[in-house]
């Protein structure tokens, strides 16, 4: 480890490496309050600059919950044999995208949603926070 370390003696990403592991897997977990309750779901996201954007099918409960509404998301990457990895957290708003931007990020996130892309809503995360942490 060659930067600042945390309490615990992990590794404290800067943005900017935050931000680069963040665009290297195609998925993580974005959670959300829905009625009071925490929700946990795996999505696919893209990196546009230091905004995350993910796509929602609409009428889904996802995209009534989220909208305008605080949100976590996180990836990571874990290799278990030799017990390291790195983990990254973004906290921050979730807002709809207008058409011209999310016809110029659609092209970044490989959708694993069943549907009609058509009937989908772009959503885009923007961070309040983004924080990251390496092991090993």
């Amino acid at each position: 480890m060659t930067g600042a370390t945390d309490r615990h003696g992990l590794e404290v990403l800067g943005l900017d490496e935050s931000l680069a592991l963040l665009g290297s897997v195609p998925y993580g977990r974005l959670a959300y309050v829905d009625a009071g309750v925490p929700v946990i779901v795996p999505v696919n996201h893209g990196v546009d600059g230091t905004v995350l954007v993910l796509r929602s099918l609409d009428g889904g409960k996802l995209g009534a919950a989220i909208f305008e509404k605080p949100v976590a998301f996180e990836a990571d990457a874990l290799d278990p044999a030799t017990r390291t990895g790195w983990s990254v957290v973004v906290r921050g708003r979730a807002e709809v995208l207008d058409g011209d931007v999310a016809a110029r990020v659609a092209e970044r996130v490989d959708s694993w949603a069943v549907g009609d892309g058509g009937s989908a809503t772009w959503i885009r995360i923007v961070p309040d926070e983004v924080g990251g942490r390496r092991l090993g």
